[in-house]
């Protein structure tokens, strides 16, 4: 050893002697080392593995007082421990025996310190175990043994492990199961997982902030045992060389990353729970949702139809958490909102569940000008999914901020959850029941539970909804006890006479609205019946949406003859037939309406006319002849809410 430390000088012919030290040290040694075979009496030889490694090491840190010519003695002692541990580290893959590679790997990594603390005893005074706690972290899990039945449960496991302990691991060194269905379940039949600031033997890391060190040794072995069905950690190395801070975790961790395609939809489905849906979200999803996902793709695309036809249209999409399977599904066009805008006083809640046998059909509905019911949001929704009111209302006033202090009566079709939470959404409206909906639901209930009833039975529950005193309805009461048995009383005293205020005439202000309301309900109906069935998909439902969501569908239920007759009562019989014929060609005419900011522009298929914003003058040849309203205007006032009669008809 003397002779070939002796020899350094000699040899350094300028190029050793100009390496930065911390190269020249790292050159020195694999020359000192590699003379171990060579210079090694046999005594030495012959020793155990533990003690022959102990006197190697004694060789070695003798070398270092001679080769230390002031620069590595000059390094800060955080960087001198190290540099000295990764050459001792170094050195270990070269001399140590098969019996110390054949110990666990907590216990070779003890010997491995204790050797080395042992053989820096005078130039290190005993600070080597300070150093470490500065510098290293130790996680206290004990991973080692843990069973998982998939390779999602331990990714689940694994994420929440590193946010919990605020380390990043990456994944290396995979291998796949031999039977298909084992890759099915499990992935793989191991994984190396290594700490994100691991580097190969003999290479050094060096972080923004600090001095270079070497890659950090903490990993977990992840295999598949097959006659268990399990994976299992053998292995899990838990002592970082270095602190583990939170803001590089957040800036490195994924969450999901292990799972690849899957995960990385689940994390997106799952953000998007919390906010409308964008049509970047909406071709992100496309790109990664192929198969096993053709109906999610096929509803994608029908959102992308949507969303680029109307920009301003609000599309709430949210998936079942941690799965790609959807919950809900909300629409809420830019017409919708303009009609939801200008008519926000009472709003209507629709319940479909016996279209489909997996998914329920949900509208919100306002009253415009005329009279006529018109739908604000459409939700298409999951069997058994909770508080679908209160999720389109607030939806919706997300999308149309300035109705929530406009509404005045929200009126449901029967009982629904958490009115008290919609109530707080919407503080100055009045929920209540729609009276004739209340009626048909005790009805059905009666018949259900009593198969055997009067035939007035209808007539008896129609006079208790429509009482006009609460003495009336008190006397009704008494008679209930009479005509229906135990169980429908307990029902009824549980479930309506509780919320009679919301329902009952004398109590409830909701008069002839509910008939209206009843209408729309069963044209809904009829109109999604005839086009739907009870296979159809979510992609179906959007593609209807999307076709009535147009002039002819709108003004399908127009009642042109009580239009005509107000006409015939104000103007000229001649002018009357005029109007007449341009309200037919309003109602059975195909139009599509935009909205350019300034105008409506009509198109016929044909040719483009344009209405002003107050929709009293067009571009058309009859409108500028006569100076009637015509077809365009009457279309354009159907399509927006607006009044049929305006002041300008008078005149005639």
């Amino acid at each position: 050893m003397s002779v070939m430390n002796n020899s350094f000088p000699l040899t350094e012919s300028g190029s050793l002697q100009n390496e930065p030290s911390q190269i020249n040290l790292i050159k020195k040694m694999s020359v000192l080392n590699n003379s171990f075979p060579l210079a090694e009496p046999e005594s030495l030889q012959n020793e155990p593995s533990q003690i022959n490694l102990i006197k190697r090491m004694s060789i070695l840190n003798s070398s270092f007082s001679l080769t230390e010519s002031g620069s590595l003695q000059s390094e800060p002692s955080q960087f001198n421990l190290i540099q000295r541990m990764s050459l001792l580290n170094s050195s270990f893959h070269l001399i140590e025996s098969g019996s110390l590679q054949s110990e666990t790997s907590q216990f070779h990594l003890t010997q491995r310190m204790s050797i080395l603390n042992s053989s820096f005893p005078l130039i290190e005074s005993g600070s080597l175990y300070d150093e470490l706690s500065q510098t290293c972290t130790v996680i206290e899990d004990d991973l080692t043994g843990k069973t998982f039945s998939s390779w999602e449960e331990f990714c689940n496991f694994f994420d929440n492990w590193c946010e919990k302990t605020k380390t990043v691991y990456n994944k290396r060194n995979t291998s796949p199961p031999a039977s298909q269905d084992l890759e099915e379940t499990f992935k793989f039949k191991w994984v190396f997982l290594l700490c994100r600031h691991y580097r190969s033997a003999g290479k050094y890391v060096k972080p923004r902030k600090g001095y270079w060190r070497p890659g950090c040794p903490s990993r977990i072995v992840l295999k598949l045992d097959p006659e268990r069905g399990k994976l299992i950690i053998t292995r899990a190395i838990l002592i970082h060389n270095h602190k583990l801070c939170p803001v590089e975790f957040t800036k490195w961790f994924r969450a999901s990353s292990l799972t690849g395609k899957t995960r990385f939809l689940i994390r997106i489905t799952n953000k998007l729970a919390r906010q409308f849906l964008e049509m970047r979200d909406v071709k992100t999803l496309l790109k990664y949702c192929k198969s096993p996902y053709e109906d999610i793709c096929e509803l994608l695309e029908g959102m992308e139809r949507l969303m680029s036809a109307d920009p301003g249209a609000k599309v709430k999409l949210v998936f079942v958490e941690n799965h790609i399977i959807v919950k809900y599904l909300i629409i809420v066009t830019s017409h919708m909102m303009s009609l939801c805008e200008k008519f926000p006083f009472v709003l209507y809640f629709s319940k479909m569940s016996h279209l489909n046998s997996e998914f329920d059909l949900c509208t919100l509905l306002c009253r415009d000008a005329n009279g006529r019911i018109r739908e604000c949001a459409y939700c298409i929704t999951r069997k058994g999914t909770p508080n679908l009111l209160r999720l389109m209302v607030v939806s919706l006033v997300q999308s149309v901020p300035l109705i929530k202090v406009h509404v005045h009566c929200l009126i449901v079709g029967s009982i629904t959850e958490d009115l008290d939470g919609v109530s707080n959404i919407l503080p100055k409206a009045k929920v209540q029941f729609c009276r004739s909906e209340v009626i048909k639901t005790l009805y059905n209930k009666a018949t259900e539970l009593q198969p055997f009833l009067q035939n007035n039975i209808w007539d008896f529950l129609c006079m208790l909804a429509n009482s006009l005193s609460s003495t009336f309805y008190n006397v009704c009461l008494q008679e209930m006890k009479v005509i229906f048995c135990m169980e429908f009383l307990q029902y009824f005293q549980d479930v309506w006479h509780s919320q009679k205020e919301m329902w009952v005439k004398c109590w409830s202000s909701e008069q002839e609205q509910g008939i209206a309301f009843s209408s729309i309900v069963r044209f809904q109906q009829q109109m999604f019946a005839s086009e739907l069935s009870t296979s159809s998909t979510l992609a179906d439902y959007v593609r209807v949406f999307l076709k009535l969501q147009t002039v002819k569908v709108e003004t399908a239920d127009l009642d042109e003859v009580k239009i005509c007759a107000h006409y015939r009562e104000t103007c000229p019989s001649n002018v009357a037939d005029l109007i007449k014929e341009e309200i037919s060609l309003a109602k059975y005419g195909c139009y599509r309406i935009q909205d350019d900011g300034l105008r409506f522009v009509l198109n016929d298929g044909v040719s483009d006319y344009a209405v002003n914003k107050k929709q009293t003058s067009c571009s058309c040849t009859i409108h500028i002849s006569t100076f009637l309203p015509c077809r365009h205007i009457f279309a354009t006032r159907l399509w927006t809410g607006e009044t049929l009669f305006f002041f300008k008809l008078h005149k005639f």
